[in-house]
């Protein structure tokens, strides 16, 4: 019983403002009129603070924004969208060579690259009991904690895209189609 009470008690006290002068009351010992507090007035409960609004969703995905940049300074699009069968490895070759680095300029302006594994291709790498799937993938069949490293793996220690500041009916354009006059 006094363990239901004590929860009601708290629940007023915390509540309202009269009950919880009351019970402060009646927890001192002795009241005399120089120390005996005037009663507070009733006060309205205050409504819950509003939640903030959602945050807004992007008008453009950084996929696009990325895509767009790559196709802007490298033609990235354009050479991958490209029917490359009509056309000799060597051509695909020479087409290929500046649009890849110029790719690589774009994504070192807006990324900063590192291997996953700093050791070497082809060393032995100790990934332990709770190496991540999206850390480090396993190729061919057993359960060993290390393997032969084939490929370093990737991951971004800064991201920088740049924001976009077009309209949302625009934003999924990659590149804008070039009219002549």
């Amino acid at each position: 019983m006094g363990l239901g009470i004590a929860f009601r008690a708290f629940s007023a006290a915390l509540f309202d403002n009269q009950a919880s002068e009351r019970i402060r009351q009646a927890l001192q010992p002795e009241s005399s009129p120089e120390t005996e507090p005037k009663l507070l007035p009733k006060t309205e409960p205050q409504p819950a603070a509003a939640a903030p609004p959602p945050a807004a969703k992007p008008v453009r995905s950084d996929a696009i924004t990325l895509l767009s940049a790559l196709q802007r300074e490298a033609r990235f699009v354009d050479l991958v969208q490209e029917d490359l069968t009509k056309y000799a490895d060597a051509q695909v070759g020479a087409a290929a060579r500046p649009c890849l680095q110029q790719c690589a300029s774009t994504l070192a302006r807006f990324f900063e690259l590192a291997p996953v594994s700093d050791v070497g291709e082809g060393a032995q790498l100790d990934v332990g009991e709770d190496g991540s799937p999206e850390r480090y993938q396993w190729i061919g069949e057993g359960s060993a904690t290390s393997g032969k490293l084939i490929h370093q793996g990737w991951q971004a220690t800064k991201v920088e895209l740049p924001t976009y500041r077009g309209s949302e009916r625009d934003a999924n354009v990659i590149a804008p189609a070039q009219v002549q006059r």
